[in-house]
């Protein structure tokens, strides 16, 4: 078929195609059931000619591969050139994955400097890293991927909420004995939300978790994934149901923290969503996930608070 010509084309090394796709008709945004595409093949191979072969038949240059787009790929593999590409094809600089993270993000971490060239035009100022500039951007992002408790507390005052004690997480109540045979049961219908998940089906995927959670209630993996599918659906107070029962279930995991913490964040709930993933870094303070998370709630919280300062000075003049 077309389509399995073209994969063959993008995932080749180099390969010099003289002819117009549209000309024959090739689906060019056509994804696989993995939502891989000609364009995100393209990209993963870091080959240029077939990127920007791709892009002149008019591929989607926001599409998504799960959580990643073309741009933050390339992002990751530091192909500055592609990069330009995409970018002059339309590519959204500020689309981020799953965790937060922006095309900058990741080509600063690294250690990339054209690719952060070819980003640092198009990205809006990130106000927490002190010194705006590319050399700075990388020294920030590369320097501190471990945020120290002096530092992450200071942020929280500028956010709006007074450092604290790291609060204690409600010990789990008496779960029920899960037999085998539910076990197998939630699998199954765990496998079935994956699989909706894939096919961005959210709304089939929370009914298939829902499933699940009744056979085994006792696996926060669960109640993790029922409260991403919330979050994609703009359902901010049943993602943080289940985000809280998460954290509940599975304490010491930093992925709960971030699951709380993003339906804090939809909610516009800043400062406890900078909690959430404050605590997060506690458990995993290695994460650039949780980090970046953090920072970027705490730019939220400030500019939120801030707008409201102004409104009610304005309204008592």
């Amino acid at each position: 078929t077309p389509l399995v010509g073209l994969y063959w084309v993008v995932v080749v090394v180099v390969v010099v195609v003289a002819y117009d796709l549209k000309s024959y008709f090739v689906q060019v945004n056509a994804q696989t059931e993995e939502d891989i595409c000609p364009l995100v093949s393209a990209v993963a191979a870091n080959s240029l000619p077939c990127v920007e072969l791709l892009v002149k038949a008019g591929a989607d240059v926001n599409v998504r591969a799960g959580e990643a787009t073309p741009l933050l790929i390339a992002a990751h593999n530091g192909s500055a050139e592609i990069i330009k590409c995409l970018l002059q094809a339309g590519a959204d600089p500020n689309a981020a994955d799953e965790d937060g993270n922006k095309p900058i993000h990741v080509a600063a971490t690294r250690g990339c400097r054209p690719a952060v060239e070819a980003l640092f035009a198009v990205t809006p100022r990130i106000q927490s890293v002190p010194e705006w500039s590319v050399d700075g951007l990388i020294k920030f992002m590369q320097s501190e991927p471990i945020l120290s408790e002096t530092r992450i507390n200071q942020e929280r005052t500028e956010a709006g909420r007074e450092p604290s004690k790291r609060e204690t997480i409600i010990p789990k109540k008496d779960l029920p004995k899960v037999t085998p045979e539910a076990k197998k049961k939630a699998a199954d219908a765990k496998a079935r939300g994956d699989e909706a998940f894939k096919r961005k089906d959210y709304t089939t995927a929370v009914d298939a978790y829902t499933q699940a959670i009744d056979f085994d209630p006792t696996d926060g993996i669960l109640f993790s994934n029922r409260s991403l599918c919330w979050i994609r659906l703009g359902q901010a107070e049943h993602a943080l149901r289940d985000g809280k029962a998460c954290r509940q279930l599975r304490p010491d995991w930093a992925k709960a923290c971030f699951r709380e913490g993003a339906a804090l964040r939809l909610l516009q709930r800043f400062e406890d969503a900078a909690n959430a993933f404050y605590e997060g870094v506690q458990i995993d303070p290695e994460s650039m996930e949780l980090a970046t998370a953090f920072r970027e709630a705490v730019e939220a919280g400030r500019e939120f608070h801030g707008k409201n300062k102004k409104n009610s000075q304005s309204s008592r003049s």
